[in-house]
């Protein structure tokens, strides 16, 4: 860095967070100094071997445990403010994209009701013309056969051979008529605007009609995230639970102080 960076990077007011953080610890010097004094005097605990001393030392946690409580209060109400103007910049913008996301919908409603009808026509039109190819190879192909046994001449191996053409084209046509036929929906409803929008089916797997008593948990498994088994085994024990295969359920001790 050069001596001009530096020097424009120096005389660079200081920023919002800057001077939100230094009035905090402004308007919290007195909590500052007690949690100081509240570690520090960690230091000076000795170790735990009588009823006095573990009562004193309970004394002291109480005492870490209310500066904790004040220091979380204090940051509930300094904050505050900031989550007001938050909800108020969330407000304000929502009464933009709200009534935009309603009326998108209900055109894509409409959109989704047109597209699926455009779809079901073209289908049964690449279904009709599918069917014509299909009786179109099955007829060549059994005027094919049919030339192919009445050969008794060379003109007679001719026209079996152009017969066998042609019932081979035939049924190349025809399967490529049963492929357009079974083309995805949203090739099939495919449409375009003239600002570039291009319109089409999504197709997704949705479910509905969840019965909690009947659903397979077990072909679940694989798909339950680990917090979410963690909450229901937390349940489990705090309704009584103490065996289940798969975990180990103990009892534990802390010491906690009132």
């Amino acid at each position: 860095m050069n001596h001009m960076t530096a020097d424009i990077g120096h005389n660079q007011p200081p920023s919002d967070i800057d001077i939100l953080r230094g009035r905090l610890a402004e308007e919290n010097a007195d909590v500052l100094d007690r949690r100081d004094a509240l570690i520090a005097a960690c230091d000076r605990i000795p170790p735990i071997t009588t009823d006095e001393i573990a009562g004193k030392v309970g004394d002291h946690i109480k005492q870490m445990t209310a500066c904790i409580k004040a220091a979380d209060g204090r940051r509930v109400a300094a904050k505050e403010p900031f989550l007001e103007s938050g909800r108020a910049v969330d407000g304000f913008f929502k009464s933009i994209t709200d009534p935009l996301d309603l009326a998108k919908k209900a055109v894509e409603r409409n959109l989704t009701t047109f597209l699926r009808e455009k779809e079901a026509a073209e289908r049964r039109r690449r279904d009709e013309e599918a069917r014509i190819a299909r009786e179109a190879a099955e007829r060549k192909a059994a005027e094919a056969r049919a030339a192919a046994e009445a050969l008794r001449s060379e003109t007679d191996l001719t026209d079996a051979l152009a017969s066998e053409a042609a019932a081979q084209q035939q049924a190349a046509d025809a399967a490529r008529a049963e492929k357009e036929a079974s083309a995805k929906a949203a090739d099939l409803s495919r449409t375009r605007g003239d600002y570039g929008a291009v319109s089409s089916l999504r197709t997704t797997w949705e479910f509905d009609g969840l019965n909690r008593a009947e659903i397979d948990l077990e072909a679940l498994r694989p798909y339950l995230p680990l917090d979410g088994l963690e909450k229901a085994v937390r349940a489990a024990i705090k309704s009584g639970v103490r065996e289940l295969r798969g975990v180990n359920i103990f009892q534990a001790t802390s010491a906690t102080v009132r």
